[in-house]
C-alpha cells in the first residue's frame, strides 16, 4: 500500500522542517491502526509521522486517519511523499529530529521541542509561564497572558480552569486550556486556547476561541445587534513579554515587504477595515446602524495612543512583529489578519501584543448571545538571523484517485466526463472574475463576523439602488460539503480554502452556542438572512427590527436549516475538533427540539413535539426538508460517535414521515411551492440506506425505508416533470427551481441502486433526463450564475457521473432485496401542541357537560325544597 500525499507551499530556507497535516481516507479492511502509517519521501526515507483514527469502518479498521508529518519542503509547485505501513518503510531518516516530549505534573504541562522547553501552568493567569533554551527563560515573569478589557477600560483577569493534553505524540502535541474572566459585574465570556507544537519547530501555534454562552433575548423573534444577551469587548489581546532587554523591533506589514528594524518604542499596526474597494460597505455597522469602520486598510503607528505618528499606510496587512534580544527573537503573527479585521499587533509596556479585538477600533466588539469567534496566531522563538516572514501553512492533499478508490467518501468520483456540463458550470465558483472569492468584494464580506460566509446575491436580484445590498448565505444547502468534495476530487487549493473558511464561519457565527434558551433553539443553526431584504443589524441572525412588518415577523434557528455533513467532512480532512463538536451539537439539538418532556406541555404529554419533523406548515409531518435535514444530521453524529440513540431517532423520524403505502396523491407533491422539498427527504432516505448497508443491517427499518423510497420514485416516473414546466405554480419563478431538478436526478439514481421491481433501467433513464433538463433549463436564465443555484449544483451535480460509473457494478432486479415484513397501514403523526389542544378541548367539553348537569341537578333540588316548604 502506497498512498500519495502531495504538498505545495515552501518553507523558508532557514526553517528546519515544514509541518504537514492531512486527513487520509482508507479502504475497508486495509489498516487496523493509524499508528502503523509512516510517511516516506521521494527517496524512500522515513519522515517523522504521527497518525490517529478519526473514523472506523464497521469491521473496526480505519476509515479516516489524521496524519501529521514533518518534511523539508522546497520551492517546487508540488512535492510528493507516500504513506506506507511501518514495516514497508526504510530505516533511513530523511529529517533527523528529536521527538516531542510531553510531561504532565502537579504544576502543569511541560512540552519539549528539541532544545526549547515550554511550561504551561495549571490554574494560573498565564497561558505559558516560561520558554527555556539552555536553561535561559525567553519570557519575563509575566509570560504569555490573556487580557480582556471592558469598554470602560477595566481589566478582567483571565483564569485557566482546565489544562489538558488533548493529543500527544512524537510529531505533534495539542494542549487545551479552558477558562473564564474575573471581575464585577460578572463577565459571562468563556475562552478556550488550543496550543499546538510540531517537531523541529521552536514555535507554538494557538487557536483562541472566545464564546458568549448567554442566550440572546430576541424579543419578538428579532436577532439584532444590541440585544441584551450581547457582551461588549473593549479590548481582547494576547500579551507576550520577552525576558531580558529588547534591543530592537523588527516588523513587516505584508508578506513580500522588506522587514524594517526600529528601536523599541510604542508601536502598533492596526487594520481598521478590509482595505478593499467597498471597505465602508453597510455590511459593517454597529447596533445603531452606524459605520463601524473609519478608514481604508491599515496604519502603522509609533508613540503613545492619541499622539501617534502614522509612518505607513496600506490596504491589506499580513504582518509579523518581533522583539530582538541578542541572538534570540520572539515573533508573533495572526492568520487571516486583514480578512478578520479589526486586528492589531503592538509593542506596548515591554510586551508584544496580539490584538484580537483591539481597542483601536471605532467601537467595542459586540459578541452576541450564543456567538463565538476563533482566532489563530503563533509565537516563534527563533534565532534573530533567520528571515522574518509570516507563517504560511502548506497545502497538503491526498491523491484524488486514491480518495475515490478508498470508498470512504460516498458519491465522489474524479472523472466527471459523464457530468461535464455540471463540472463546467460549478467551476465558476473558483474561476473567473465572479468567483466566490471575488464576490466577497461586492459587499465586503470581511471582518471577524463575516469572513468565510458567502454573499447571498440571489436576494439582491431586484435591488434598485447603487449601494451594496447586504445578505448572508449561512451555509444554505451545505456549501461546506460541496466545496469539500470538490477539494478532495481535485486537490485544488481554491476549493480547500473555500471549504475551510466556510466551515469555520458556520461553526463560530451561524450556530447558537448556548444551553439557556428554549430547546428548539439551543445549539441550532440560524437561517440565512431574510428573503429580499437587507440584513441591516441582524448580522446572520435571520430577522432584523428594521424589516419587521408585524407580530408574525421573527426567526431564529430552525429544523429546516440544519446542515452538518460538510462539517463532518471538514473534521475528517482537517481534524478540526470544533467541527466535530458542532456535528454532535446539531444532532443533540434535533433530539432536544423533539423531546416533549422539555416543554411545559410535557407535564401532561411527554411525547414528541414534532419540531424535528415539521416542514413549512405546523401540522405537516410528511416527507420534507425539515425531517430530512434532521435525519441527515443524526446520521452524521452517529458516524462520529456510534451512539445508537442518534440512529434510533433517525429511524423514528423516517417511520413518522413516510410509509411504503402512503397515498401520494393526498400528499399533493405536484404543488412545488408547498411540497418541493419532499425530494430532500428522499435524498436523505437514500443516505440512510447507504449507512445501513455499510453497517450490514438489512433489517426491518432498512426494508421499510427502501420500500418507501421505491414507492415514491415509482410515482415520480409517471408524474414528476421539470420545474421549468410548472413555474406558473410558484410565487417566485427563479432559476433556483431548475437547479433543484438535480435532486430528482439524484433520487432516481438512488432508487435504481435499491430497486427490486425491474425498474432500475427506467429510473436511470429518467435520472439522465432530469440531469440534462436541469443544466439546459438553467442556461435559459440570465441569473443562472447566482450563488444559490451554483451551490445546489456544487453539492449534487457531480453525483450523476458517480452513479453512471457504478451503474454496471450494482446488481439490481427482482428478489435482490427480498423480505417478508408487513409494514401495516400508514398512521398520521400528531404533534404535541395539536395533541394537547385536542385533550384540552375534550376536557373542556366534558367539564361543560358535567357543569351543566350539576347546575340542572341543583336547580331541581332547589325547586323541590321550595315546593315542600310551601
Amino acid at each position: 500500500m502506497r498512498i500519495p500525499i502531495h504538498v505545495s507551499g515552501a518553507t523558508p530556507a532557514e526553517a528546519p522542517v515544514g509541518a504537514v497535516r492531512v486527513g487520509v481516507p482508507l479502504p475497508r479492511g486495509s489498516v487496523g491502526s493509524a499508528e502503523r502509517l509512516v510517511a516516506v519521501d521521494e527517496s524512500g526515507r522515513r519522515l517523522p509521522t504521527q497518525g490517529r483514527a478519526l473514523a472506523l469502518w464497521p469491521d473496526r479498521t480505519v476509515k479516516w486517519a489524521l496524519v501529521d508529518l514533518a518534511a523539508r519542503l522546497d520551492d517546487r509547485d508540488r512535492q510528493t511523499m507516500w504513506l506506507v505501513e511501518r514495516d514497508e518503510a526504510a530505516s533511513e531518516e530523511a529529517v533527523p529530529s528529536e521527538p516531542l516530549q510531553t510531561v504532565q505534573t502537579t504544576r502543569g504541562i511541560v512540552v519539549r521541542s528539541g532544545a526549547v522547553e515550554f511550561e504551561l501552568p495549571t490554574r494560573a493567569e498565564a497561558l505559558i509561564a516560561s520558554v527555556r533554551i539552555g536553561g535561559v527563560n525567553l519570557l519575563s515573569g509575566e509570560g504569555v497572558r490573556i487580557e480582556l478589557k471592558d469598554p470602560a477600560g477595566v481589566l478582567r483577569t483571565a483564569k485557566i480552569n482546565r489544562l489538558a493534553i488533548e493529543h500527544a505524540g512524537p510529531v505533534r502535541v495539542d494542549v487545551v486550556a479552558d477558562g473564564c474572566f474575573d471581575g464585577l459585574p460578572q463577565c459571562p465570556l468563556e475562552f478556550r486556547a488550543r496550543l499546538a507544537w510540531v517537531v523541529g519547530l521552536p514555535r507554538v501555534a494557538c487557536e483562541f476561541r472566545i464564546r458568549n454562552p448567554r442566550p440572546a433575548q430576541h424579543v419578538g423573534g428579532l436577532w439584532d445587534l444590541g440585544d441584551e444577551g450581547s457582551w461588549a469587548i473593549g479590548d481582547l489581546s494576547i500579551r507576550v513579554a520577552p525576558g531580558g532587554p529588547v534591543e530592537a523591533l523588527e516588523w513587516c506589514a505584508e508578506p513580500r515587504a522588506e522587514p524594517r528594524r526600529i528601536d523599541p518604542t510604542a508601536w502598533c499596526l492596526y487594520q481598521d477595515s478590509s482595505g478593499g474597494e467597498h471597505w465602508d460597505s453597510p455590511n459593517h455597522v454597529d447596533a445603531r446602524g452606524k459605520p463601524a469602520v473609519r478608514f481604508r486598510g491599515y496604519e502603522v503607528r509609533i508613540d503613545t495612543p492619541g499622539t501617534h505618528e502614522v509612518v505607513l499606510r496600506g490596504e491589506r496587512a499580513q504582518p509579523t512583529l518581533a522583539a530582538c534580544s541578542g541572538e534570540r527573537r520572539v515573533a508573533v503573527s495572526v492568520d487571516d489578519f486583514w480578512e478578520n479585521f479589526p486586528k492589531a499587533l503592538r509593542w506596548s509596556d515591554g510586551a508584544l501584543e496580539v490584538g484580537l479585538f483591539p481597542s483601536e477600533s471605532a467601537a467595542p466588539a459586540e459578541l452576541q448571545g450564543g456567538e463565538q469567534k476563533r482566532h489563530r496566531f503563533w509565537i516563534d522563538f527563533g534565532a534573530s538571523q533567520t528571515a522574518l516572514a509570516p507563517y504560511a501553512p502548506v497545502h497538503a492533499w491526498v491523491e484524488p484517485s486514491w480518495v475515490e478508490a478508498s470508498g470512504a467518501v460516498h458519491g465522489l468520483t474524479v472523472d466527471l466526463d459523464a457530468a461535464r456540463e455540471s463540472a463546467d458550470y460549478t467551476d465558476q465558483i473558483v474561476e473567473g472574475p465572479d468567483s466566490f472569492v471575488a464576490r466577497r468584494e461586492w459587499i465586503d464580506e470581511y471582518g471577524w463576523r463575516n469572513f468565510g460566509d458567502l454573499y447571498a446575491d440571489h436576494e439582491a436580484i431586484n435591488h434598485p439602488g447603487p449601494e451594496p445590498f447586504v445578505s448572508h448565505y449561512n451555509n444554505q444547502y451545505d456549501f461546506v460539503l460541496g466545496a469539500g468534495v470538490h477539494a478532495l476530487r481535485t486537490g485544488d487549493p481554491r476549493w480547500w480554502r473555500l471549504m475551510q473558511d466556510a466551515a469555520r464561519h458556520t461553526v463560530d457565527i451561524d450556530i447558537y452556542h448556548t444551553h439557556d434558551d428554549r430547546p428548539a433553539f439551543n445549539g441550532g443553526l440560524f437561517w440565512h438572512s431574510d428573503h429580499y431584504l437587507p440584513a441591516m443589524t441582524a448580522t446572520h441572525r435571520t430577522y432584523s427590527r428594521y424589516n419587521a412588518t408585524g407580530a408574525d415577523y421573527g426567526g431564529g434557528p430552525g429544523n429546516e436549516h440544519n446542515y452538518a455533513s460538510g462539517l463532518l467532512l471538514h473534521h475528517y480532512v482537517t481534524g478540526d475538533p470544533d467541527s466535530r463538536e458542532a456535528v454532535i451539537r446539531l444532532a443533540d439539538w434535533v433530539l432536544a427540539m423533539d423531546d416533549g418532556e422539555r416543554t411545559l406541555l410535557g407535564m401532561v404529554d411527554p411525547g414528541p413535539t414534532g419540531a424535528a419533523s415539521v416542514t413549512l406548515e405546523p401540522d405537516y409531518h410528511g416527507p420534507g426538508r425539515g425531517p430530512g435535514n434532521s435525519i441527515s444530521t443524526l446520521l452524521d453524529a452517529y458516524a462520529l460517535t456510534r451512539n445508537r440513540e442518534y440512529m434510533a431517532k433517525a429511524e423514528e423520524l423516517v417511520q413518522r414521515c413516510i410509509h411504503p403505502a402512503d397515498d401520494i396523491v393526498a400528499r399533493r407533491l405536484d404543488e412545488p411551492e408547498r411540497r418541493w422539498s419532499y425530494l430532500v427527504f428522499l435524498q436523505v432516505l437514500g443516505k440512510y440506506l447507504d449507512v445501513k448497508r455499510e453497517l450490514g443491517e438489512i433489517d426491518y427499518c432498512f426494508q421499510y425505508a427502501r420500500e418507501s423510497l421505491l414507492h415514491y420514485t415509482e410515482w415520480m416516473l409517471g408524474n414528476e416533470v421539470p420545474y421549468r414546466e410548472v413555474l406558473h405554480k410558484v410565487e417566485l419563478p427563479t432559476e433556483t427551481w431548475s437547479a433543484h431538478d438535480i435532486r430528482k436526478c439524484h433520487v432516481l439514481h438512488l432508487a435504481a441502486c435499491y430497486d427490486d421491481r425491474g425498474l432500475a433501467a427506467a429510473f436511470r433513464e429518467r435520472a439522465t433526463f432530469f440531469y440534462e433538463r436541469c443544466l439546459g433549463d438553467l442556461a435559459t436564465f440570465a441569473t443562472r450564475s447566482l450563488t444559490r443555484p451554483l451551490v445546489i449544483l456544487c453539492v449534487y451535480g457531480h453525483l450523476h457521473a458517480y452513479y453512471r460509473r457504478i451503474a454496471m457494478e450494482v446488481g439490481t432486479g427482482p428478489g435482490r432485496w427480498f423480505h417478508a415484513y408487513d409494514f401495516g397501514a400508514p398512521r398520521v403523526f400528531v404533534a404535541q401542541r395539536t395533541r394537547m389542544s385536542g385533550v384540552f378541548r375534550r376536557r373542556l367539553e366534558t367539564a361543560w357537560r358535567e357543569g351543566r348537569r350539576i347546575l340542572k341537578d341543583r336547580a331541581r333540588r332547589w325547586r323541590r325544597r321550595r315546593g315542600a316548604a310551601q
